[in-house]
């Protein structure tokens, strides 16, 4: 254990130990506490590191703020929570990242990362539901995803600070979703436990669910701060952490993520997820300046030689989309009047519809597309009904492999092959009267 663990830490709020050492609970302020008319001093008391926004501030930080304490996180709600370190389980990216201003592809990381000075980031986020992709087990067996807000890990830092939750279906095809937090730093002899994915069995997740969370610097490298709340259950919690042994937390990044953990393909492989968006995403710098994901880089997953991931980024949201090669899903049909696009639920004359109006639909392997029937573009199908995301311009006609689109460029001069992200595609043919897809044997 390092000096700093066993001696305690030295913060501005009250804080009890647990039975992991390093790590510190918050008691839960009174249930009269009002952060909106309480004292800066107060705030600070209570472990509310945030300024709270004056006139003339960023307006996202504004509304950050509210929806953040528009409601009135009850003390009884106020967990303590369980610790499960789990030894070996890692969300860092590499020691070693390219320079900010580039996107980036990886093995483990989507979403955006945020270069600059940050002590501050808070994201929401809707818990996405995971499914098998067509992509083999991961070595470490099954498929694994982990969806978190962290500050610190790119651009040569190999320190990160992270909180968030893991979304992992096992080799038997069961989901589990599981809440984490972790402070990895280079392990060192003396370095606590929460270097690794610290699971809190106690802290209930479920998809579907809207979570809030918090990461935070204390003082002059003093500390860390992670808190969480479920907005479904209303239970919460905050941690304060002391620093691992190596670790310069000097905030050169902040990031809203869908990773691939444990380093990514082969150890792990991404499961198909419902698309991800962070809302509210903001993160703060010692000044009172404040950073949001459009100034970030667009960092993509890489895995069995796909892209698996697609990425927006907005002012205050990043969404993260599963862009790899979907499973053969169910009969879809195109109403007579091209109002609707709709699919078989399975059984008797049950349907359901998922999306419309479209001119035509297209389904195979890779998924479903339609296109729109007023541009012509191109749109997938995200697997939740009425999501789909434009994926292309218009074309003569398309065809749908098991790994991507294939498209017939209007005026017949060209074949295209979607990239698999955003609206890109490569020219691979040139001009054709038609396009087939035709399955081996």
């Amino acid at each position: 254990m390092s000096i700093q663990q066993s001696a305690g830490i030295r913060v501005p709020y009250q804080v009890v130990p647990t039975a992991l050492p390093g790590a510190f609970i918050s008691p839960a302020p009174p249930d009269d506490f009002d952060p909106d008319t309480a004292s800066p001093a107060a705030l600070i008391k209570h472990g509310f590191l945030w300024r709270r926004p004056q006139p003339g501030d960023d307006p996202v930080l504004r509304t950050a703020w509210e929806r953040a304490f528009a409601r009135r996180w009850r003390a009884e709600d106020r967990l303590v929570p369980e610790f499960e370190p789990q030894v070996g389980k890692t969300h860092q990216l590499k020691s070693a990242t390219p320079e900010a201003g580039i996107d980036v592809n990886t093995n483990r990381w989507a979403g955006s990362v945020v270069p600059g000075t940050w002590t501050g980031v808070v994201g929401f986020w809707v818990i996405p539901t995971v499914t098998e992709p067509l992509q083999p087990q991961g070595t470490l067996g099954g498929w694994n995803s982990a969806s978190w807000i962290g500050l610190d890990g790119a651009f040569d830092s190999d320190d990160v600070l992270q909180v968030g939750v893991e979304q992992a279906i096992d080799g038997n095809g069961s989901a589990h979703y599981t809440a984490w937090y972790a402070w990895y730093a280079p392990v060192q002899s003396d370095s606590p436990p929460y270097v690794y994915q610290t699971a809190i069995p106690n802290f209930a997740v479920n998809p579907g669910q809207t979570v809030y969370c918090s990461v935070q610097y204390v003082g002059d490298h003093a500390a860390g701060q992670v808190s969480f709340a479920n907005e479904a259950t209303g239970q919460h919690f905050s941690i304060t952490l002391a620093p691992p042994p190596g670790a310069t937390f000097s905030g050169s990044s902040a990031e809203w993520i869908m990773e691939a953990p444990d380093g990514g393909e082969p150890a792990t492989s991404l499961p198909i997820f419902t698309p991800l968006t962070f809302t509210s995403a903001i993160c703060c710098s010692p000044n009172g300046t404040t950073g949001n994901p459009s100034a970030g880089d667009t960092y993509n997953i890489v895995g069995f030689e796909k892209v698996l991931t697609s990425v927006t980024l907005g002012l205050d949201t990043v969404t993260i989309d599963y862009a790899g090669p979907l499973p053969a899903g169910p009969v879809c049909a195109l109403s007579p009047d091209r109002s609707a696009v709709w699919q078989y639920d399975g059984s008797g004359a049950s349907w359901t519809q998922i999306g419309g109006p479209a001119a035509e639909i297209y389904g195979g392997g890779y998924g479903l597309v339609a296109t729109n029937p007023s541009t012509g573009d191109l749109w997938r199908y995200l697997g939740t009904p009425l999501e789909w995301e434009l994926i292309g311009s218009p074309g003569a006609t398309f065809v749908i492999t098991s790994d991507t689109v294939v498209g017939l460029s209007p005026d017949r001069s060209a074949i295209w092959r979607y990239d698999g992200s955003g609206v890109s595609w490569t020219q691979i043919g040139s001009p054709a009267a038609a396009i087939v897809a035709v399955r081996p044997g």
